[in-house]
Order: structure tokens, then C-alpha cells, then sequence
């Protein structure tokens, strides 16, 4: 409640706001304001009052405002008059008080009475005499043209409005009134009006006062003292009739009047009523295009009203009016009388004969508006009963004549006839058939009427349209009387048609029946035709009556929205004709059934349904007729006159045919009468003369035919041979001859008819029931006749059906004993395919068509003949007991099933599927694995139909054995494959392989995997990958089941994957089955892959790399192929298996398998296996059965098994390194060829193990703890590479704090004493490395080390040995001091001397870094003995500070600084660091003159020491030593006192320099020639001084 108080709170203020809004704006604006309070106040009820006042206030001022405009004045008197519904007494208060006794007020003032009065008659009555009163004082100063519109328009209003209170007043809430004095005011202003206004009258004036007219008229009529002046204004009314815009309110003033005369049965004269009729008529009738609907509809109601008053009158009028020809004046008028009847008036069923007399009158006119609208007339009589028993019948017939007039006017007009005329005549027959179909046989009279006169329309041929209404109202009125006959109502229709003709019971029964084969299209004629025969079995025959009483009802029954193939509806008819005859069991009566089938044959045309089967009920009758003299006549005479059944060879062939069943012996017997007798002489001039058309050879074959497949089976098999096959094959075998010669005649009609006669005789053959006994001899001959006419047919066009009609042939031949052998069935069937699947595509056959028929028809022959073709392979499929022999014929399709176009795919497979489809003939152990292996991949080909046929085939094979749940399965997702989305249909192919592989047998499955594996070699990317979704689910369902064929299916698999490689699609799926395997046999499928011969191929390869990739089996795969390898190494020998599984390994890892976990074991294992084969070669391997492709260029390479190996180990490092588990090598790819070569095994180990990660702790602990017992292995080769590792492992500081190495360096220090030179090299690498990881290891172990390294020096076979012995020393000696190499130094020093000279720049350069660690070892108990030594060693620092190794060179000066301190020459330092920088040989000079300038000054012993060492170093193998030996030489015999000179040995110095001049370096020659020079030089000088 309080929100309805808010909500009229809110109406309240927004009307305010407005009402505000009009005191503001100019006109204009307040016409929106205005239709925005009429819509508020129309919709809202609760308004407040002083809202309410102040709108009344404003409206009226607004309505009245001369200076408002006309709609602005108009939209303020519609909001006061809105205003009434909330306060009325204020509203018309406000009214009344501008609504003064002669004072003319304001037009719209008036307009607002006035419109009150209508919207409010029950408020507005108190107030009517007043207003009246006022108003008749005012319409007298009406002079302008408004404001007697305005008049007029009260009048009117107020005439209504007091109408309804005289005729109402009861339902009024105040006392009666007096009427009369309210009538008064109206007739004085009605009469003013009509005296003074009618005169030089406006059109708005006149339209204005003929609205008025009827209200006022008919008010002033319930005054008896009025009538007559009321009546007297009717006519001027009925004149006013001009104009089209005025005559619907004519009319309607007229309705108001005549109403009110009814009401009041008022006598409406003579005159006036002829008058009322005659406008009216006119109205209804009217030719004008322009006639205004509503006005015609207004005049029927005029009519209607006049119906009830003036029945009589009306309908007299009528026929006058129907007698005039006017095609418009009888349209209208039964269109009247048709509206009249439906409105049931009760007086106008007592003028039924004068209706029917006046339809009678218009029967003859041939106008299609006049028969359209008469039928129309007619259903309306029909429908409400408006026929008598007497006179009805005639407009019964005529309905069922103007449909036959209309049809024939259609079908064969008499003269060419416009459209427009064809579309009217249409109609009309559209008519017809609706009167028909609504007509109601039960309505009162109407059985008197039908019944039995509707019996003369049913066998006339004109009247075929109509015969299902027809039907159905004999149906109802048949029933309805069988009902009556249980309740004693019954009407006891009797056949008695008075003048009417009846049909004859064989008329109706031949009729009947014959309509009743439409009943197979559907058709309701055909069902309507069956249910009359049985309601008519009493009138037909009374023998039929419980025959038909039984068989109808259950032939009827199946036929409830549905309908039967042709020919068993056909056969099911013919089937009550037979017992029908044989019940009747009267010659007579069926001789006269035969001619009325004769009779009515010309009746239907030729190719119709109806033709077809009368011929066949004909012999059907011939064959019941027990007149065997008559049964031969009638036959003779339709041959005879063949021609004159329209189809004469479809005619005879069915009337001779369907006689043969009971009279088999006469029909052969007429043939051979006929046949004998057509070849004389006379006769053929006797057929010649009259120009008749006889029957040819090619009828005479197909009577043949149909008389063997309609004989009595058990009479048929003696005489087939003789009597029927061999006329047929005597007829086809003339027909083919020329001039004597047999050719095969390409006359289509002979060859479909041999053919069909071929089939007929079959099929009769097998339906016998001593088939089993029987050997049809002629079989093979046919055969070849028909083997003859599919070899003939055209490969590049299908317009002939002989193919098919062969193919069927061909089929029912076969099923005939004696079976022929397999080879000959396999010719026929490969025949038989030839001749259909290499047809040109579909729809380029259908291109051959000219027309649109043509092109349906051959669409039609090619589907018949796919299916004739898979029938033929069923059987002959099926009808083998052998399994392999059926395997053998599906094998026939595997071309087809390959091939690049698509329809010939296609058609082999809808073959497959015809074969396979709800069969269960199949012979025990047939085996389906190889058909499902062909069909499967095709449920992904590129056409849908393809994809549907393919799982048609799959679903058919396991309909085999009998599944018929799982095929059920199969089915639903088979719906899917029409999709065009290649995921879906893989996923469907995926879901139906699971299915599969449930049901497939376990040993079936290798044949399947082998023909998919075939299919994926030679099937396109779509097939090869739903081959591949097969495989892969079948195996992964299935795996786990196939151990046992587990090698098999290997072998298989690796024969296709060359082949298969070509494709990336189809090898990847290769792939992914080996991994499918392996999940469930992964040490078979390991076993076997390593068998293959090294080197793997790339097929192979692949395979270890899917294995690898798959994330369920990839570490289990590596983690056997090391237990494989671990087992191969255990004997110390490597053989091929072993091998074989190091390369599984590369592939393995190359994959990027993380191997974190398994790496210390396989380092250890991959390098044990490159120890092991170091130098070995691999026998070369056997060649197998799998098929090899290789590439243009490639070859057959022979196995290195040590380089195999170090490839193994180098795929691991990458993927240790990609892991973080290694670091790159400082050699990069030169590692792995240090490793594999035998020469440089070891250095290879130590650059391995160099590149390992030391702080991957868990890693490094365990490839120690692997790698430890190779230091004591029995192989040589192990031991080396084991004390190589360790030896690098021994410089890691970490390894030693983790105490790991301990146990290994007394181990390595023993191997220091092996008598292998390459073991020792290593093992004193690994005690100097010592030095680097642990120098607390040293200390505590030197006397160890030291003897074991100082006797690594005298090794001098192997100058390895005694440079790393060197180097281990140079390592070893910087942690120990003076005391601790005290013992040693001087063995130490002359060793180290020793190889100052040595040839190997590594042992030289690392000699001369180990004299300078000396040089600051020498403590005082030794200072002497290094200086002498030093001494001894001057020649070759000199010489070798230009070493011809710059790195020797540079060691040289180092190990010579820390030299100079012990020979007291400090000024040798300056000089060495002055001149030891330049590099180019002639410094060398400079620096040689300057040492032994300063030498001769400072030390003359050393001087002389070089001089007498110099010599040694004119023979060396370096020029730049023999040089720089001959410059010294040239620096010494310059700087020597005289005295030193003397004592030269001048004859071994100058052929020593002599010798050098002959040196092959020019350099030398030169330096002898300068030393020579110097020579002769000083000793020139001595001699001149002595």
C-alpha cells in the first residue's frame, strides 16, 4: 500500500511539473505535452483531484483558444475527455458551463459532448435532455461548414448512445427515463438537418449526415408514430450511392437501420425493400476494380439481416437475379448464399429446393468463375446438409463432372488456352477435389443422396482423381451403416440407383483391384480401393464376403503409414485374386472377370504402375480359369495381338508368365504352336500384308523367362532344359548369326532380354525344391555368353545396363550345381571387375547423359550394377568351404584397393563391404588379420564415401564372429568419419582400433600388422596414417600378448622400413611400433637390435633413437644396453654384440637422455671398451634378407670398433657437458682421435679426463671407484688407459682432500716400474701431478717419488719417459729444499745435463727448466760441483739461447741467469738481458763478441771451456746451432789472448771450419767463412809478430 501511495506521490509531482511546463510554452510545445497526459492519464487510476482540476482547467482553456492550432485544440479535447474516466461531473461540468441556450459555443465543445456521450452513455443519459435542448437552439446559427459537421457528428453519437439505453436500460443504476422525450430532440434535429442541410450539400457535409442517417433512423423506428417518417428518409439514403469513399458508410447507416427494423419487425414496404435489395445486390455484385472490401462485406451483413426478415423476398430476388447470364451477378450471389448458409439461419433450410433450383439454373455455364463459385456454393449445401434426396443428386454429379471438364480441359484442351485460363481451370479442379474431400456423407439426407449412385464414378477412367474422396465416402457410409446394423438404426442402403446405371461386379472388382497396386507408392487411392473391396465383398460375390472378412483386414494392417515393395504388394494381390477366383469356383464368372480386365486395359497408360499389373492379374485370372479351351484361345490371341496391349513384349511376357502357374504345359505348348506357325510362309505374308507387329525373337526370350520363373517348381525342373533353356539359347544364338557366321550382336534389347531370361530361368532353377539332385548342364555355356557380354561393354562410358543385368546373370548361374573349380570362379570374378572398376570417375560417366533423365539413368545403372557386382562376389566368396580359396578372391581387389584415384578405392571398397555386410556364411578358421590389415587404413582416405565403405568392411569382418555388441560400437563411431577434420577422423580410427583389438585373434595379428605395413608403403599420406594409429593401438593393446611373435613382427618391420623411410610420416610410425613393442619386450627388442650388422644403418639407428625418445622405456633402454655391455667386457675381450652395443648406446644418448645418474658407469665402461679395442678390426658383416636402400654415392663401410666406440664416448661427453657434468676439451675434436689412435691412446685419456668436472663430487667418486681396478687389470691396454686417467686426477687438490687417492699413488708408483715404456710415462706423469693436488703428499713420500722419477731418467729408448720424468722432477723439486734432494742433486744435475742436447724439443726445454729449479737447490755441500757443471753446460746455454725453438730459447736465458751468480762474471747479466730479446741470428753475433770480450777479460778458463766444447756442435742437425757454433767460434778466436792461440789446435779448427764452409745451409757457410777469416786473420797477426 505504501508503495502505491509513493508511486501516485511521483504521477502526482511529474503531472504538476507538466502542467507547470504548459503555463511556459508557446503551442508548439504543448502538442507533446498533451499526448504525454493522455497516455498518463489513461494509464494510471489514481490521480489526485487537484491534478485532475488543474488539467480539466487547462484542456478546456487550450480546446477553446481560437489561437491554438486545429490539433493542438484537437489533442486538449481528447485529454478531457480522458479526464471523464477519472471525474465526469467536473469534466462535463467544465462542458456544459461554455455550452449556453443560443450561444453558439466553440466547435470542439461540441465534438467533447459528443464524445462523451459514446465513451460514456451510462454518465452521459442525465445530462442527454439538457444538452439536447441547449443544442436545438444552437443548430439554427450553424452556418459554417465545421460546425455543422460537428452537429452532425453529435447527432450521431447522441443517437447511439440513446439507442442503447431505450434497447438497455434495464442494466442502467438509475430509473427508467423518458425515452420519448430524448427521441423528440433527436427527430427535431434530424429533421432540421435533413430539410436544411441536404440541399447544395458539401462532400464532408454529406459524408457527416450519412453517418448520422442510421443511428437516427434507426432510433426515430421504435416510435410507431416516427416509422413512417423514418422509413420515408430510407430512400434519400439509398440515392447517395456515388461515391466509393462514401458507400461503406451507406452501407453501414443501411446495416444500422435494418437492424433496428428487424429488432423492432418493423414492415419494410415493397418498394423500399426492392429498392434496399437491388443496392445492395450491386454492392455484392459489383464489377468495379475499385470496390472497397469492407464496404462488401457490411452489404452481406445487410443480407444476412434481410435473410432472417425476408427470407422469401430474398431468395426470390436471388433467382431473378441468377436467370441473368451476368457471370459477376452469379458469382456474387452464390457467393452470398454460400456466406448465408454458413451462418446457419434456421429460416432459410425451409427454401432447400428454391436454393437447388436456383444452382440448377447455372449448370450449363461454362464461365471458370461461375463453376468455381458454384462448387464453393455447393460444399457449403454439402457441409450443412442443404441437399434433398430428390433433387441433390445432380449437384453431386456435378462436382464430379466439372473436375473430369477441368481435367480433360488440362490435360487435352480442345484449343490452344492461356495461362492464365490454365491456372483458373486448375483451381477449379483444386476445388473440386476440396469439395470432395470435405464432404460429409453422414449429414442429414445426404446417405439418400450418395449411396449406392457413388458406385457409377468408381470405374470410369475420368474420374481416377477422385476416387480417393471417393473411396472414403463410400468407406464412411459403408461403416456407419454396419454400425446402425448392431444398434437396429440401420438406413438399409440398398443397391438401387433408380435411373442410374450401376457398374457390374467384375467391372468393380478388375477396378478396384487394380487401383489397390497403388498402395505400394503410398498412395491413399490404393488403401481407399483395398477397404472398398471388402465393403463391397457382398455386392461383388457372396462367396467373398468371410474370405475377404479375413484376408483384407491383415493386408491392410502393415499399411498404416507405411508401404510394401511393388512387387510383393503385387504378388500379395494377385494372391487374393487367386483364392478369390477358386472361392467363387465360376467359369463364367471369371471368362467375364477376363474380358472386363480386357476391357479396362486401354484405360491407363502404357509404362503406368496400374498397366503393369493389370496384365499380370489378367494371366492370373487365365491361370484360375478352369476353361483350358478358352485359357488356349485367349493366349493365342494375345499373341496374336501382341501389339494391341500397348507394351507388347512387357504384356505378354506377364499375361503368358502368370498363366503359366496353373497352366504351364498349354502356355509352352501355345509358344511352340506360335512359333512353328509364324515361320511359314503365309504367315509372314499375312503379318505383312495388314502391317501388323509381331513378336520378335528378343519377346519370345523373355516369355521364356517369366513363364520359367511363374511355373509350377516341381513340373519345371524336367522340362527346363529342353523346353525352355534351349528355345532360349536357340533364339539368342540366330539373332546372332550373319550369313551363317555366330557374332555377337550388339543389339542392347537382345542382350537384356538373354540376359533376363538367363536370370529368370536361375532363379526358378534354385527356387526348386530338388535343387540338391540337380545339374544344370548348360550352365558353363551360359556362363560364357555372359562372360562374352561384359567383356564387350565399353570401359569408358556406363549408358548400357547389359553390365549389370550380366553381373546378375552371372550371379544366379553360379549358385547352380555343378560348382565350377577355384580357378575358374577367379577368372570370373577378375572378369567381372575389369569390366566395372576401371570406369572413368562418377560423375565424368554421368557427363555422357544429354539430359537431365539421361544423366539420372546412368547414375542409376552404375549403382545397380556396384551392387550387382558385390553380390556377384558374395557368392562366389561364400560359396567356398576352403578359407584360403575366399582369401584368394578378396585378393583380386588389392589393385584396386591401391590404386592413385580415388573412385576406383572407392569401388573396391563398397565391393568389400557388400561382400562382408551382415554375412554369416563365412567357413570355419577363416582368418581376418591380412582383410583387416588392407581395409583399416582406409577409414582416413580422401573421401567420405571411401571412409564409410572401409568401416563397413572392418565392422563386416567381425560380423564373422559374430559380434554383434562391439559391431554396434564400431557402427556409432563409423557416423563420425563423415567429417571432414583429419583429427577426427584419426581419433575415430583410434577408438575403433581399440575396439579391434579386442576382438582380432592374437594370431591374426602379425598378418594384419604385415598388409598395413604393405598398405603404408603404397597407400597415400592420409591411409599411411591411419596404418600407422592401426599398428600403434593394436600393439599398445595388445603387446603385452605377442612374445612369442614377437621376432617375427621385428623382421617383418625392419623388411618395410627401408621402403617406409622414404616417407618421414609413415618411418616415424615404424617407429613409434618398435617402441609400442619394446614397452612390454624391451630386452627382446634390444636383443634383436643388436644383431643387425655393424655399422648400424640408418634404419637401425633410428630405431635405437625412438626407443630413446620414448619417455616410459629410455633410461630402461640404456640401462640394459650397460648391462650388455658390462657382460661383454667381463672376459677382457670385445666382440661384435659388444660393440654393437656401444653404437645402440650413441644412438641412445645422441637423443639427449639426461644420464646423470648413469654416467660414472658409462664413462668407465665406454673407455674400458676403447682400451679393449684399440687397434682391433671388425670382421666384415654377413649380408641379410632385409631389403637395403642406399642413396646415390653411399657404400658399405667397413666397422672400425675402437673409432665406434670413442664416437659412443664422445656423444656421452656432449651430453655430460650439455648436463654440467664435463667441460669442453682443450684439444676439441682432435680428443676423440688421440683416443681411438693406439699411438696416442693415453694422451687422449689424460685430455678426458681433464675435461671432467672435479666438484660433480657424487660423479667423480664414482668413475674413481669404477676405474680403480683397471690399474691393476690384466689387460695392458686397461692399465695404461686406468693410470693415464689417474694420472690427470692426481693434480685435482679436491680429490686428494676427499682422500680418494691415496691407495692410487702406491699403486702408480709400481706401474712407474712397468716394463711398458707407455704405462711408466704415465704413471710418472701421475706421481709429478702429485706435486700439484697434494705437496703434503710429496713431502711425506719424496724419498718415493724422487727414486721412482730419477729412474725414469735413465729410460733412454724412450725419450717420453725421460721428458715426463723431467717435468714430474721440475714438479716434484719445487716443494723440497736443498736437504731434501740433498742425496739426489748431484745424479739429479749430470742426468738433467744430458739433455741439453736432445732432439726432442720437449725433453730440451723441460732440462733447461729443471737446471734453473737447481740452480736454487744447490746448497753449500754442492756449490762447487753445480759450478763445474755449470761450466761444462755453458756451450750449450750460449748456443741455445737462439735455439731454433723459441720456448727453448727463452728457458735457455732463464736457466742462464740463474746460472751466472755461480761463475762471478755479474756483468754477463747485463749483457744477456741487453741482447737476449732479439731473435734475428745476426744479434747472436754481437752478443758472442760482446760474452767473449767480457770472458777474456774476466774468466779465461770459461773461454777456453767453450772454445773446446765448441767443436761438439759443428756436427749438430740444427743449421742454427752449427751456426751459431762457427760465430762463436769467430767470437772466441777474436777475443783469445795470443797465448790461448798458440794453444789452439789450428788443424782440427780450421778442417772443422773447412767443413762448415761445405755446410748445405748458407747461413753456416757464411759463418765458417767470417770464423775463417778471423783465423787467418790473428793467426797472420802472430806470425808477423814473431
Amino acid at each position: 500500500m505504501a508503495c502505491i501511495m509513493e508511486e501516485t506521490g511521483e504521477i502526482s509531482r511529474d503531472i504538476h511539473i507538466t502542467l507547470g511546463m504548459l503555463d511556459k510554452e508557446d503551442n508548439e510545445g504543448k502538442e507533446d505535452i498533451y499526448s504525454s497526459l493522455a497516455t498518463i492519464i489513461q494509464n494510471n487510476d489514481n490521480l489526485n483531484n487537484s491534478a485532475i482540476q488543474r488539467m480539466i482547467f487547462h484542456a478546456s482553456t487550450d480546446m477553446r483558444s481560437n489561437s491554438a492550432s486545429r490539433e493542438l485544440r484537437m489533442l486538449a479535447g481528447e485529454v478531457l475527455v480522458c479526464l471523464a474516466e477519472h471525474d465526469f461531473n467536473s469534466v462535463m461540468e467544465e462542458v456544459q458551463r461554455h455550452f449556453k441556450i443560443l450561444e453558439l459555443p466553440d466547435e470542439f465543445t461540441i465534438l467533447a459532448l459528443a464524445e462523451l456521450a459514446t465513451s460514456h452513455v451510462s454518465e452521459s443519459i442525465p445530462f442527454m435532455a439538457m444538452t439536447l435542448l441547449t443544442m436545438q437552439t444552437m443548430v439554427r446559427l450553424a452556418k459554417e461548414e465545421k460546425m455543422k459537421k460537428a452537429f452532425c457528428i453529435a447527432l450521431e453519437n447522441f443517437s447511439k448512445a440513446i439507442f442503447k439505453y431505450i434497447n438497455h436500460w434495464e442494466e442502467f443504476p438509475y430509473p427508467k427515463m423518458n425515452a420519448n422525450r430524448l427521441s423528440d430532440k433527436i427527430y427535431m434535429m434530424f429533421r432540421f438537418i435533413m430539410d436544411k442541410w441536404t440541399m447544395n450539400m458539401t462532400h464532408e457535409i454529406n459524408q457527416a449526415i450519412i453517418k448520422a442517417h442510421g443511428p437516427a433512423v434507426a432510433l426515430l423506428l421504435h416510435r410507431e408514430d416516427l416509422q413512417e417518417f423514418a422509413l420515408r428518409h430510407v430512400p434519400w439514403l439509398l440515392n447517395q450511392y456515388k461515391d466509393i469513399e462514401t458507400d461503406f458508410y451507406i452501407t453501414q447507416s443501411l446495416k444500422q437501420l435494418l437492424a433496428a427494423a428487424n429488432l423492432y419487425e418493423i414492415y419494410i414496404p415493397k418498394n423500399t425493400k426492392r429498392a434496399i435489395f437491388t443496392v445492395l445486390h450491386k454492392q455484392v455484385c459489383g464489377t468495379s476494380e475499385s470496390k472497397v472490401k469492407e464496404n462488401e462485406n457490411e452489404a452481406v451483413q445487410c443480407f444476412l439481416i434481410l435473410v432472417h426478415s425476408n427470407t422469401a423476398d430474398l431468395l426470390e430476388f436471388f433467382e431473378e437475379q441468377v436467370r441473368n447470364s451476368s457471370e459477376h451477378i452469379r458469382v456474387g450471389t452464390f457467393s452470398f448464399l454460400r456466406s448465408a448458409i454458413y451462418a446457419e439461419e434456421p429460416k432459410l433450410r425451409d427454401y432447400i429446393t428454391v436454393i437447388e433450383r436456383t444452382v440448377k439454373l447455372v449448370m450449363d455455364d461454362y464461365s471458370i468463375k461461375v463453376r468455381l463459385s458454384t462448387l464453393l456454393l455447393i460444399q457449403s449445401m454439402c457441409d450443412k446438409g442443404y441437399l434433398e434426396a430428390s433433387e441433390g443428386w445432380q449437384l453431386i454429379e456435378y462436382i464430379f463432372f466439372q473436375f473430369a471438364f477441368s481435367r480433360k480441359n488440362l490435360v487435352d484442351p480442345i484449343k490452344p488456352t492461356i495461362q492464365e485460363n490454365l491456372m483458373a481451370e486448375t483451381s477449379v479442379l483444386e476445388t473440386a477435389l476440396e469439395v470432395l474431400r470435405g464432404l460429409n456423407p453422414l449429414v442429414n439426407g445426404m446417405p439418400q443422396v450418395l449411396w449406392p449412385k457413388l458406385l457409377t464414378f468408381v470405374v470410369p477412367m475420368e474420374y481416377t482423381g477422385v476416387l480417393p474422396y471417393l473411396f472414403n465416402i463410400l468407406r464412411i457410409l459403408l461403416m456407419a451403416e454396419e454400425k446402425k446394423q448392431y444398434t437396429d438404426e440401420s438406413t438399409a442402403l440398398v443397391v438401387s440407383a433408380g435411373p442410374v446405371k450401376l457398374p457390374s461386379a467384375q467391372q468393380l472388382l478388375a477396378r478396384l483391384l487394380v487401383i489397390a497396386i497403388l498402395a505400394s507408392e503410398g498412395l491413399p487411392s490404393g488403401t481407399g480401393a483395398l477397404g472398398l473391396l471388402k465393403n463391397l465383398s457382398s455386392i461383388i460375390h457372396p462367396n467373398l464376403v468371410e474370405l475377404w472378412k479375413e484376408l483384407i483386414p491383415q493386408l491392410l494392417l502393415p499399411l498404416e503409414g507405411n508401404c510394401y515393395k511393388v512387387t510383393l504388394w503385387e504378388e500379395m494381390l494377385l494372391e487374393i485374386l487367386r483364392e478369390s477366383l477358386w472361392k467363387i469356383n465360376d467359369k463364367n464368372w471369371s471368362i467375364q472377370l477376363t474380358h472386363e480386365f480386357i476391357q479396362q486395359m486401354g484405360a491407363y497408360y502404357n509404362t503406368s504402375l496400374e498397366k503393369k499389373f493389370l496384365w499380370k492379374a489378367l494371366g492370373t485370372t487365365l491361370s484360375c480359369c478352369q476353361d483350358v479351351n478358352f485359357v488356349t484361345a485367349q493366349l493365342k490371341d494375345t499373341l496374336v495381338n501382341a501389339s494391341q496391349l500397348g507394351d507388347q513384349r512387357e504384356g505378354t511376357v506377364s499375361i503368358l508368365g502368370y498363366c503359366a502357374k496353373n497352366h504351364m504345359d498349354t502356355v509352352l505348348k501355345v509358344l511352340k504352336e506360335f512359333q512353328a506357325d509364324r515361320k511359314s510362309f503365309a504367315s509372314r505374308c499375312k503379318a505383312f500384308l495388314y502391317g501388323k507387329k509381331e513378336l520378335t525373337k528378343i519377346d519370345f526370350m523373355a516369355i521364356y523367362g517369366c513363364v520359367a520363373l511363374q511355373s509350377p517348381k516341381r513340373q519345371l525342373l524336367p522340362i527346363v532344359e529342353k523346353d525352355i533353356v534351349t528355345p532360349v539359347l536357340n533364339l539368342y544364338i540366330s539373332s546372332c548369326q550373319i550369313l551363317g557366321m555366330t557374332v555377337l550382336n550388339k543389339n542392347m534389347d537382345l542382350q537384356m532380354s538373354f540376359t533376363k531370361s538367363v536370370t529368370e530361368i536361375c532363379i526358378a532353377i534354385q527356387d526348386t525344391e530338388e535343387l540338391l539332385n540337380f545339374n544344370f548342364t548348360s550352365k558353363e555355356t551360359l556362363l560364357g555368353y555372359m562372360l562374352d557380354l561384359i567383356r564387350e561393354e565399353p570401359l569408358d562410358s556406363l549408358a548400357s545396363p547389359v553390365r549389370w543385368k550380366a553381373l546378375i546373370a552371372i550371379r544366379c548361374l553360379s549358385k547352380l550345381k555343378p560348382m565350377l573349380p577355384i580357378n575358374d570362379n577367379l577368372n570370373i570374378l577378375e572378369e567381372s571387375l575389369r569390366s566395372l572398376l576401371p570406369l572413368p570417375h562418377l560423375t565424368e560417366i554421368i557427363e555422357d547423359g544429354q539430359t537431365a533423365e539421361d544423366k539420372a539413368h546412368i547414375q542409376f545403372i552404375y549403382g545397380r550394377s556396384m551392387e550387382a557386382l558385390g553380390q556377384l562376389m558374395r557368392t562366389l566368396v561364400w560359396s567356398n568351404h576352403d578359407p584360403e580359396e575366399c582369401q584368394e578372391m578378396f585378393n583380386l581387389l588389392r589393385i584396386w584397393l591401391i590404386s592413385t584415384k580415388e573412385w576406383e578405392r572407392e569401388r573396391a571398397l563398397q565391393i568389400c563391404s557388400k561382400v562382408l555386410t551382415n554375412n554369416d556364411e563365412s567357413p570355419e578358421r577363416f582368418k581376418i588379420g591380412s582383410l583387416l590389415g588392407i581395409f583399416a587404413p582406409h577409414c582416413c582416405d580422401t573421401l567420405p564415401t571411401i571412409r564409410q565403405w572401409a568401416a563397413d568392411a572392418v565392422i563386416g569382418l567381425f560380423f564373422l564372429k559374430d559380434m554383434p555388441q562391439e559391431t554396434e560400437k564400431l557402427r556409432h563411431l563409423q557416423e563420425g568419419l563423415h567429417s571432414t577434420d583429419k583429427h577426427v577422423q584419426l581419433w575415430i580410427v583410434s577408438n575403433m582400433a581399440k575396439i579391434v583389438s579386442q576382438l582380432i585373434p592374437k594370431e591374426e595379428i602379425q598378418a594384419f600388422l604385415e598388409e598395413s605395413l604393405d598398405s603404408m608403403e603404397n597407400l597415400n599420406s592420409e591411409c599411411s596414417k591411419a596404418c600407422g594409429v592401426w599398428v600403434l593401438t593394436i600393439l599398445r593393446e595388445q603387446g603385452a600378448a605377442l612374445e612369442k611373435e614377437l621376432l617375427d613382427i621385428l623382421s617383418l618391420i625392419y623388411h618395410h622400413m627401408p621402403v617406409l623411410r622414404l616417407k618421414e610420416q609413415n618411418f616415424n610410425f615404424v617407429l613409434q611400433a618398435i617402441t609400442e613393442m619394446a614397452n612390454f619386450h624391451l630386452e627382446a627388442v634390444v636383443c634383436n637390435l643388436l644383431n643387425k650388422p655393424l655399422p648400424f644403418d640408418r634404419d637401425i639407428k633410428a630405431l635405437w633413437k625412438a626407443l630413446a625418445e620414448d619417455s616410459s622405456s629410455n633410461t630402461q633402454v640404456l640401462r640394459a644396453l650397460m648391462d650388455k655391455l658390462e657382460n661383454g667386457l667381463e672376459n677382457d675381450t670385445v666382440d661384435s654384440e659388444t660393440i654393437a652395443v656401444a653404437c645402440a648406446m650413441h644412438e641412445v644418448v645422441s637423443t639427449g637422455i639426461h644420464i646423470k645418474e648413469l654416467y660414472a658407469e658409462l664413462f668407465f665402461l665406454l673407455l674400458k671398451l676403447i682400451s679393449y679395442t684399440l687397434g682391433q678390426k671388425m670382421p666384415t658383416p654377413t649380408l641379410n634378407e632385409r631389403r637395403r636402400v642406399l642413396h646415390q654415392g653411399q657404400r658399405h663401410q667397413e666397422a672400425d670398433p675402437c673409432r665406434l666406440s670413442t664416437n659412443t664416448l664422445r656423444c656421452v661427453q656432449n651430453q655430460a657437458i650439455k648436463e654440467g657434468l664435463a667441460k669442453e676439451s682443450e684439444e676439441g675434436d682432435n680428443l676423440w682421435n688421440l683416443l681411438s689412435s693406439p699411438h696416442s691412446h693415453h694422451i687422449g685419456v689424460c685430455v678426458l679426463a681433464r675435461s671432467l668436472v672435479v666438484w660433480q663430487q657424487e660423479i667423480m667418486i664414482g668413475i674413481m671407484e669404477h676405474m680403480f681396478p683397471s690399474l691393476s687389470s690384466a689387460s695392458e691396454t686397461l692399465r695404461i688407459t686406468g693410470t693415464a686417467f689417474f694420472s690427470e686426477l692426481m693434480k685435482e687438490p679436491i680429490l686428494w682432500k676427499q682422500r680418494n687417492l691415496r691407495e692410487v699413488l702406491f699403486v702408480i708408483d709400481q706401474s712407474a716400474w712397468d716394463t711398458n715404456t707407455t704405462l711408466r710415462q704415465m704413471a710418472i706423469r701421475g706421481l709429478g701431478n702429485v706435486a700439484i693436488g697434494s705437496p703434503q703428499k710429496v713431502k711425506k713420500n719424496k724419498q718415493m717419488l724422487l727414486e721412482t722419477v730419477i729412474r725414469g731418467l735413465y729410460h733412454l729408448t724412450r725419450t717420453e719417459v725421460i721428458c715426463e720424468s723431467l717435468k714430474a722432477l721440475k714438479k716434484i723439486l719445487e716443494l723440497l729444499t736443498d736437504r731434501d734432494v740433498s742425496f739426489y742433486f748431484k745424479e739429479i744435475v749430470l742426468q738433467t745435463r744430458t739433455f741439453f742436447e736432445d732432439e726432442q724439443d720437449d725433453v730440451r726445454l723441460t732440462a733447461f727448466f729443471l737446471f734453473e729449479d737447481l740452480a736454487s737447490l744447490t746448497g753449500k755441500r754442492w756449490k762447487m760441483f753445480f759450478t763445474e757443471e755449470i761450466k761444462k753446460s755453458m756451450i750449450s746455454f750460449v748456443l741455445h739461447l737462439w735455439d731454433p725453438n723459441p720456448k727453448i730459447g727463452t728457458a735457455c736465458r732463464d736457466a742462464l741467469a740463474a746460472c751466472i751468480p755461480f761463475l762471478g762474471v755479474q756483468d754477463l747479466h747485463a749483457l744477456l738481458d741487453r741482447f737476449v730479446d732479439y731473435q734475428e741470428m745476426p744479434k747472436n753475433m754481437e752478443f758472442y763478441r760482446d760474452l767473449c770480450m767480457k770472458l777474456a777479460k774476466k774468466n779465461q778458463d770459461l773461454l777456453w771451456i767453450l772454445h773446446t766444447h765448441t767443436f761438439a756442435y759443428f756436427s749438430s742437425s740444427w743449421e742454427g746451432i752449427r751456426s751459431g757454433a762457427a760465430k762463436l767460434t769467430d767470437a772466441i778466436i777474436q777475443n783469445v789472448t795470443p797465448q790461448f792461440l798458440e794453444m789452439l789446435d789450428r788443424e782440427q779448427l780450421d778442417s772443422s771450419l773447412q767443413a762448415l764452409r761445405e755446410d748445405p745451409c748458407v747461413s753456416v757457410q757464411n759463418a765458417a767463412e767470417a770464423a775463417m777469416q778471423t783465423f787467418l786473420r790473428r793467426c797472420r797477426e802472430i806470425g808477423n809478430r814473431s
